[in-house]
This record gives C-alpha cells, sequence and structure tokens, in this order.
C-alpha cells in the first residue's frame, strides 16, 4: 500500500513523537507556576533510531520489510516526569526559557516533518499523473 512506505512511516511516527512533545511542553509551561509540579519530558528518537537501524538491515539482507515498519509504527514514545531537579522552593522544575526553546525546536521540527510529508505525496502524485497536473 502507497501510505506504507518505508519513508512514510517513519514520517508519520516521528510526526506524533514531536506531536506528544509539543503537548509537553505546552502542559510545562501552562504549569510553571504551580508549586511541586514537575515538568514532563517525552522521548522517542532513540527508539525510532533503533527501529529504524534494523529496517536498513533487513533490507540489506532482503529480509521480511514489513516486520519492520511494524515495528516501527508500534515504537515507544516514552512520557516521563523529570525528578531530577528543582528549580524553585515550591518543588517545581519547570525551566521556563529552556522549555520555550524546546518548544521553539518542536515547532520547527514538526514543520519540518509535515513539509517532507507533503513533498513526498506530491513527488508520488507526479509520478502516477506522468506530469500532467
Amino acid at each position: 500500500m502507497i501510505g506504507d512506505s518505508a519513508v512514510s512511516v517513519i514520517l508519520q511516527k516521528a510526526l506524533d513523537g514531536t506531536w506528544q512533545k509539543q503537548r509537553a511542553i505546552a502542559n510545562n509551561i501552562a504549569n510553571y507556576e504551580t508549586p511541586g509540579y514537575k515538568s514532563v519530558k517525552v522521548s522517542f528518537e532513540d527508539s525510532l533510531d533503533r527501529e529504524i537501524q534494523k529496517l536498513g538491515k533487513s533490507i540489506a539482507e532482503t529480509k521480511n520489510v514489513s516486520q519492520n515498519l511494524e515495528a516501527i509504527k508500534k515504537s515507544k514514545i516514552s512520557v516521563f516526569s523529570d525528578n531530577s531537579t528543582i528549580e524553585r522552593t515550591d518543588g517545581n522544575n519547570v525551566n521556563l526559557e529552556l522549555e520555550n526553546i524546546e518548544m521553539a525546536k518542536a515547532q520547527i521540527q514538526y514543520q519540518y516533518l509535515t513539509r517532507s510529508m507533503t513533498d513526498m505525496y506530491a513527488r508520488m502524485r507526479y509520478a502516477i499523473s506522468e506530469g500532467r497536473k
């Protein structure tokens, strides 16, 4: 199926992870003044990278690629509280400057990923239509 190409599966998972990261950062910013609030972090890059490495090996060895695509779809997006730091005396550990920087970074990543997905489908549409509009 067209929607299950390796590139589209990877982009979709990266979009999901980046979206979760933006939601967590927005929640952290919203709770900046909440006493005792612990910031929430999202991690998906390492898990996704491991699955992409496995996919690369399966393609090189001409093994079952569809199984590794399923593994990418199911790769874990970890959401956890950061209890390792305390920014203020009230127990809140949200660093507003850092959260704003991380939000800008996540927004740029998300825009890049959506643009990559749009470009991929535009190339497919061009190939299918043989260059006609």
